[in-house]
């Protein structure tokens, strides 16, 4: 049943995409089926399981490393009509040097990381490629990075219990069941705090009540912020895929 799935799974994909030598993947299990689909000889069962962990483990960090990449540029384009603003500031002598450097570092490290992060994102999607033994080019059908759930039943592959560090389960748990509490945290009052303070000080701005100095530093914080939200889902995922791995 599972090999007639990944077939059919595999076609509906090079359907969609074949003309382009494109294979679109809609989830981290999709990713596993082509996996499994290109590269029948795998030995064992617990082959197939460690394949499938590290699969969904890039699959995840791959989108995360992409909303953070979305994230930072949306920052660097609220920032763009600023870095002009803060040009004409300084030569009509209404801010100092200091200050303006102040901010032409700012803007410099912001750009520097999207950059950077550019390369990671397709660093990580040929890492992935190679799991699924693909030469195609892999795109997400959607970029959204949603919460791990761990499948308590996935293969009905256990590792031997003489491999199994009981201590180390129970700390992944313990690790999980935190990043979950600050998950929390950040739905209830993290995220809607950033999204608040980027509107209040977006409005006061164009309103001219506050100066561009201060609204860099106040966008700054929101989008640390969201930042932070994005790796701590990240740290939830990746901890939960491998709590699943030896677990379950």
């Amino acid at each position: 049943m599972r090999v007639i799935f990944c077939i059919l799974l595999l076609l509906q994909i090079l359907l969609v995409a074949g003309q382009a030598d494109t294979i679109i993947i809609s989830t981290a299990e999709d990713a596993v089926a082509i996996a499994f689909l290109n590269n029948p000889t795998l030995q064992t069962d617990l082959d197939r399981k460690k394949l499938s962990k590290d699969i969904k483990s890039t699959w995840f960090q791959w989108l995360f490393l992409i909303n953070q990449w979305n994230i930072m540029q949306d920052h660097l384009n609220l920032l763009g009509d600023v870095d002009r603003i803060a040009a004409l500031r300084y030569q009509e002598g209404d801010i100092d040097l200091l200050e303006k450097s102040w901010f032409v570092t700012e803007l410099a490290e912001i750009k520097t990381n999207t950059a950077i992060l550019k390369n990671e994102i397709e660093i990580t999607g040929n890492i992935l490629k190679q799991l699924i033994y693909s030469n195609e080019k892999i795109v997400p059908a959607d970029t959204n990075l949603s919460i791990y759930q761990i499948d308590k039943g996935y293969g009905n592959v256990l590792y031997p219990e003489a491999l199994v560090d009981t201590v180390h389960i129970e700390n992944l748990q313990l690790k999980l069941d935190s990043y979950f509490i600050r998950l929390q945290f950040y739905k209830t009052v993290g995220l809607d705090n950033a999204q608040l303070i980027l509107q209040i000080n977006h409005a006061k701005y164009k309103a001219e009540e506050i100066d561009y100095l201060e609204f860099t530093r106040t966008l700054a914080e929101a989008y640390n912020i969201k930042l932070e939200y994005l790796k701590t889902l990240n740290s939830y995922n990746q901890t939960a895929i491998e709590l699943e791995h030896y677990a379950y």
